[in-house]
């Protein structure tokens, strides 16, 4: 758990108000998270506002970098996790914030974490969540309006630091989907391949090995989504 908490830092796109980013820093000291990005911040983002809201997290407040863009944060071993609480189309199968851990200890165990939260106004906008590489939300039936920004941090950084430390023990290995799961997937792909033609007994060999080592790699929401569909076929 320590090594990928080490790698992981926090990003906040847009934000208006020093208050909010001294908060952030706050929260973000009070969970030992350290490296803060501020993506087009308020000109005068570390002003006496931030510093007294940041109280004892002066020191992230300080040692914070400043981008342009998102997409500056972005490389081969970084992944970035945009929080959102509006899905629609051009937000769909998001990841749940419940599963965000077992997400990176399955699929991006060695890389770097950055978690991305959007301004006080609206949020991350379509375009900044295109630069992510996941979506994250949390259950509409638990809260149903949109949280405040500090309140959203504190959230999100609690469950994943709690939720890194529950996993600890499978933290050496790849977690397993379920293989009830993905052996009944599979079945559902095999069989409508069969019926739309487009393989056959000599297909099968070649083809359905390759599909279960993408089924394999797919998270438990996936997996999810894809049985829903296949279920309303």
């Amino acid at each position: 758990m320590k090594d990928i908490f080490e790698r992981t830092s926090v990003a906040v796109v847009d934000l208006k108000y020093p208050m909010n980013i001294g908060s952030v820093a706050r929260t973000m000291s009070c969970s030992g998270y350290k490296d803060l990005n501020l993506v087009r911040p308020c000109p005068d983002w570390c002003n006496m506002d931030a510093i007294k809201y940041s109280l004892f997290g002066e020191p992230v407040l300080s040692s914070a970098k400043v981008f342009s863009s998102l997409e500056e944060l972005k490389d081969k071993d970084t992944v970035l996790f945009g929080f959102s609480r509006r899905i629609g189309k051009n937000r769909s199968h998001p990841l749940m914030l419940t599963e965000l851990g077992e997400s990176i200890i399955k699929f991006h165990i060695k890389k770097k974490i950055v978690l991305v939260f959007g301004g006080e106004s609206s949020g991350l906008s379509t375009q900044d969540l295109s630069i992510c590489d996941h979506i994250v939300t949390i259950d509409p039936n638990l809260v149903c309006n949109s949280l405040s920004l500090p309140c959203a941090a504190a959230m999100v950084l609690y469950e994943f630091k709690r939720s890194l430390v529950k996993l600890k023990p499978l933290e050496q290995k790849n977690l397993k989907l379920d293989e009830g799961q993905a052996g009944m997937l599979s079945d559902r792909i095999r069989e409508l391949l069969n019926k739309q033609g487009f393989i056959d007994n000599r297909d099968r060999k070649r083809v359905m090995p390759k599909l279960n080592s993408i089924i394999k790699r797919l998270s438990t929401s996936e997996v999810r989504l894809l049985h829903s569909i296949f279920k309303k076929r």
